[in-house]
């Protein structure tokens, strides 16, 4: 009998236990930790810290702020540019941010890179916060100020006219690399003219990996023959009017051949044209075959989409800033049926401005 009253308290112990988790659950900690209450909960505490830091709303350089959705739940997710008066400060403050996000639970990452102090904060699977400190900038006498300069390479402009309206909403300077002799190859080198964007001949060359990648009947192959290669050349160039220059498509294996490049710069020459090199393989000669025929030419630093998705693209804006802050000019490619590279680019455009960094057309570039 004691044994049977004994259970019967064992079960009622367990199920009073766990009647107070499910009431300890739903009524204490879901409340403070659902994704949409803790959000509001870091912004507090984040916006507190900033305070006491010496830090207003003015030093706010750039705020963007996303209403995420996942499995049914929805949180703010939050980016911000910030400006810190003295720049011994940026890490100092930046530690105190991070070290107030741990309090609360939080993952906290942390990068630093051309002068800026990332922080990325994260609690459970959500990105809550991502916040960019940056230096109040030096004076410098008018006149002596150093720019920094990124180019936007819109490549594979093919196949239909409209995508480009889209990326002319922007208000930006873009350089389109246009596919040769496709449907509407000619069509869209003049819409890019009319609407001030220059054009380039985005020329198909041999890639390492040629049944996963195909250059199509415009390309340029190792086997050809000089005359084989001038001949397609020529009607390359031919089929994209008001060409200010050239870059390739594809082209990992041809970029990396010497007499091949040697014979392709001599004919841009002739053109007149610029080369760029999309640096699709480490071991390219592209620019030292440029430099031998006296073409001008620089690469590629940056392939913004080949994850195409916004938070991936954003990140590969990222470093298009860093790149521009750190060295004064960097280029970056992205591609003309990309779903998501306009809604990133429309995103990031106000940081740019805010950290100085001017969008230019690519010849601009050539005359620096």
């Amino acid at each position: 009998m004691s044994n049977e009253r004994g259970g019967i308290f064992s079960r009622l112990l367990v199920l009073a236990l766990l009647g107070w988790g499910v009431w300890f659950l739903y009524t204490r900690w879901w409340p403070a930790n659902n994704p949409q209450t803790f959000s509001g909960r870091l912004e507090s505490v984040l916006s507190g810290e900033l305070t006491r830091s010496g830090i207003t709303d003015r030093d706010v350089l750039h705020q963007v702020r996303k209403e995420r959705s996942q499995w049914g739940l929805t949180w703010v997710d939050t980016r911000r540019t910030i400006r810190v008066p003295s720049p011994d400060r940026v890490q100092v403050v930046g530690r105190a941010l991070a070290r107030a996000a741990k309090r609360l639970g939080c993952s906290v990452d942390t990068s630093e890179q051309a002068g800026a102090f990332e922080i990325r904060i994260k609690r459970f699977l959500w990105s809550f916060q991502t916040l960019t400190l940056v230096s109040q900038p030096s004076r410098v006498p008018k006149g002596e100020e150093k720019r920094s300069l990124a180019a936007f390479v819109i490549d594979d402009v093919a196949y239909e006219t409209v995508s480009m309206d889209r990326f002319a909403a922007l208000g930006i300077p873009l350089t389109f690399a246009i596919l040769p002799r496709e449907k509407h190859s000619s069509e869209l080198a003049h819409k890019a003219t009319g609407l001030h964007f220059p054009v380039m001949l985005h020329l198909p060359m041999e890639p390492k990996d040629r049944a996963d990648n195909d250059p199509g009947p415009s390309g340029l192959y190792l086997a050809m023959t000089d005359a084989e290669l001038q001949s397609m050349f020529e009607k390359d160039v031919a089929s994209v009017p008001n060409l200010v220059g050239i870059n390739n498509h594809m082209g990992s294996a041809f970029t990396e051949n010497r007499p091949k490049m040697d014979l392709v710069m001599r004919w841009v020459k002739m053109k007149h044209l610029y080369f760029l090199d999309s640096h699709t393989t480490a071991g390219s000669v592209a620019c030292q075959a440029a430099a031998e025929a006296r073409v001008p030419c620089l690469a590629n630093q940056t392939f913004l989409d080949n994850a195409d998705d916004v938070p991936s693209i954003e990140k590969q804006l990222d470093r298009v800033m860093a790149l521009a802050v750190k060295k004064g000019r960097t280029i970056a490619i992205g591609h003309y049926r990309r779903k998501h590279l306009v809604e990133a680019l429309k995103e990031r455009l106000p940081e740019f401005q805010s950290r100085g960094i001017e969008i230019v057309a690519l010849p601009v570039l050539y005359k620096k």
